[in-house]
């Protein structure tokens, strides 16, 4: 009973964990810097450094918000800037050599989780009532089916992530140890210990790269287009205006 006591508290967080709140705690000081230069700054200068950088980012997260969820959404803008930041950083935090972030499957878990429930309050805001309704088309039968087709973005967007991400890792594993094998045949004369360090390290390096930048730069993109079209659909009004306008174009180009 003394032992259960003793550990009931103990807390002994992975490295994924410790990774994601170093991220976290980067993105919120980086917010904390720029909001206090921007306050600082004249506005009748332009910026420059990490202020520029910042504005730079505000306009495209802004134009992208606007482009695939409409004018009245602009206020999601702050949760999109917030989302693709850490991502993108969580993504390329394996560079620095501390435990990777996205390849332990509680990271897109937890970010899955909070898109579903921005979708839920979202289709609740502006369906009111009528968002249950979903749950039992056509009929009353289709309720566990209908259940879990609307659980299905937790899935579908947890394991994409994290089957990325994996990849990325399994894919650099086996490339560094097929060229450690195979520096060891090449200079096995200089020992076991140096032997096995000749090929890899640029190649390895070269491809931790690729998958930390550009693949980490794509599925944030891919994230938050997911994000973005799955929130704006709970809005039934606006997403049939803007079906209109897609379909109105045409027409009026053939008009013309």
């Amino acid at each position: 009973m003394n032992e259960r006591l003793e550990t009931l508290f103990d807390f002994n967080p992975s490295g994924a964990l410790i990774s994601s709140l170093f991220v976290m705690l980067i993105v919120v000081v980086l917010a904390i810097v720029v909001g206090i230069m921007a306050k600082k700054a004249d506005p009748l200068k332009r910026p420059k450094g990490l202020l520029l950088l910042a504005e730079f980012f505000v306009e495209k997260i802004s134009g992208f918000v606007k482009e695939n969820m409409g004018e009245n959404w602009q206020h999601m803008t702050a949760y999109f800037m917030t989302l693709s930041a850490y991502l993108f950083v969580a993504f390329i935090w394996s560079i620095t050599g501390f435990p990777s972030i996205m390849d332990n499957i509680f990271a897109p878990l937890s970010l899955a989780l909070v898109m579903w429930v921005i979708i839920t309050f979202t289709a609740l805001r502006y369906q009111k009532f009528g968002y249950f309704h979903r749950y039992i088309e056509p009929i009353f039968l289709f309720l566990p089916i209908n259940i879990i087709s609307q659980l299905t973005p937790i899935l579908s967007t947890t394991l994409r992530m994290f089957g990325n991400a994996l990849s990325g890792t399994i894919m650099i594993l086996i490339v560094q140890w097929a060229l450690k094998g195979l520096s060891g045949l090449i200079f096995g004369f200089m020992g076991p210990n140096i032997s096995t360090l000749w090929l890899a390290p640029i190649p390895v390096g070269v491809l931790n790269l690729y998958f930390a930048l550009f693949s980490g730069f794509i599925q944030t993109l891919v994230f938050i287009s997911l994000n973005a079209a799955w929130i704006s659909a709970e809005r039934p009004a606006e997403a049939m205006g803007l079906r209109s306008q897609a379909l109105r174009g045409p027409e009026e180009k053939a008009s013309i």
